[in-house]
């Protein structure tokens, strides 16, 4: 901020400092309160910890979200893991904001209408096939073939038991003799390749560990989606994906024939409010996971605002449809962060104290000048009043006039114009005593 001895060297020569000072006084409290109200306005400093619900640990929402980690960790930020049973716990974390969790991984689909008053999403990471997995030598292409059989539906919490529970409803699965079992994971492979239960269903992507190992297990088959259509008629948040013969293992032929699935997304979740750094690190971090071509989709396809189930946040927006800026692009990321920072306090500080400091020789000459001026006055109407009203008062008004000038202080570039006053009061008081003689006489 500019001082007082800057300021000095703007204004006329040898101005009086301690009229100088209090108006350097006014300029500067007048831009520390300014300051203190864009400081309360600006967005708060970056946090150095952001808490993720993310899902089981042997799953692929935990492990995507030990990547995340690793690389808001080269940023100075810890991302601390939450593992949960799946995506419908990480969603009811965010609501409530349990454990401090501010960021979830929630799939399409299971969000309310009411979550919008409190949840915003930062877009979609990548696609999550509803797979079906299941045992036996004859080809089942329809879910409600499933009926009478042991099916695995994922564990009470996760996202697989939300979806796989309405996929068994809407195929008459939920009543006996079909038993829905309780069971996800790894857990619920193993159990498919042991033959304790008939048929697995998961809402994963495709190199979720369980997924991949029952795509390689004997005797597993993977339920191919004739019905895609009409399912995404009937649930709008869902996608029709096609999977090509020979894409998961080209040396083993897997699959076997084009595979025709249907899929959800799963969306990076927030509470309103989450800070702005925190959405611009975890969606570079998503971009850097998930940007590249995958089996499912081309290079580029995420992260991206594709199912907007929920708000999509302003930060967030603003990452889809701006480049980093200038100073992201050429200084450390926690410089060029503070540095926008004070950038916002600063800038409108300078548009202020500038003009303000530059205009104050102008402004400290305009007081000079009006209190000599005032004096002037006052002699006219003295010169004036004098023709009509008794000389000897006027004289004793001339007189006290004289006594307060000899008491004026004003810096020495403005003495001749205050002994030039003195010579005019001087006069008028020469001019009076005439008057008064003249009378005498």
């Amino acid at each position: 901020m500019l001082n007082a001895e800057f300021v000095r060297k703007r204004l006329p020569e040898n101005i009086e400092g301690r009229a100088l000072a209090w108006y350097v006084v006014g300029v500067t409290a007048s831009l520390l309160l300014l300051g203190w109200g864009l400081a309360r306005l600006a967005p708060p400093p970056p946090p150095k910890r952001v808490i993720m619900s993310t899902g089981t640990e042997d799953g692929a929402y935990h492990r995507y979200a030990q990547r995340y980690r690793e690389l808001l960790a080269r940023h100075g930020v810890d991302l601390v893991l939450r593992p949960s049973s799946g995506a419908a716990q990480n969603l009811e974390r965010l609501r409530t904001g349990d454990n401090g969790v501010e960021v979830g991984l929630v799939q399409g689909g299971l969000v309310l209408e009411t979550d919008s008053e409190k949840l915003v999403t930062l877009g979609s990471l990548f696609y999550e096939p509803i797979w079906i997995f299941y045992r036996g030598k004859s080809v089942i292409d329809q879910v409600s073939e499933l009926r009478g059989q042991r099916v695995a539906v994922g564990i009470p919490g996760g996202g697989t038991h939300a979806l796989g529970m309405a996929v068994a409803r809407d195929n008459g699965l939920a009543e006996p003799p079909t038993a829905l079992v309780e069971l996800g994971g790894l857990a619920a492979a193993d159990a498919l390749i042991a033959g304790s239960i008939d048929a697995a269903l998961y809402v994963s992507a495709i190199d979720g560990p369980a997924v991949q190992r029952l795509l390689r297990a004997p005797g597993v088959h993977m339920m191919n989606a004739r019905r895609a259509d009409a399912y995404i008629r009937r649930l709008p948040y869902l996608h029709k994906l096609d999977l090509p013969a020979g894409v998961v293992d080209l040396k083993a032929g897997l699959p076997s024939q084009p595979m025709t699935m249907i899929a959800v997304t799963a969306n990076l979740v927030a509470r309103e409010g989450v800070h702005p750094v925190a959405v611009e690190l975890l969606l570079d971090a998503a971009r850097q996971v998930h940007g590249g071509p995958s089996l499912l989709h081309r290079a580029g396809v995420f992260p991206a605002p594709m199912d907007i189930e929920l708000p999509l946040a302003t930060d967030a927006d603003r990452f889809y449809r701006d480049r980093p800026s200038l100073l992201r692009r050429i200084l450390p990321f926690w410089v060029a962060v503070w540095a926008e920072r004070l950038l916002f306090i600063m800038l409108p500080l300078l548009a202020i104290a500038i003009p303000a400091f530059a205009y104050l020789p102008k402004i400290y000459d305009w007081r000079i000048r009006s209190k000599l001026d005032g004096w002037y006055a006052e002699l006219n109407r003295i010169e004036r009043a004098a023709s009509v009203g008794d000389p000897t008062a006027h004289v004793e008004r001339i007189n006290e006039i004289d006594v307060r000038l000899n008491r004026v202080k004003v810096p020495k570039a403005y003495l001749s114009q205050l002994y030039t006053l003195r010579l005019h009061a001087d006069y008028v008081r020469g001019l009076l005593v005439a008057q008064r003689e003249a009378k005498v006489s």
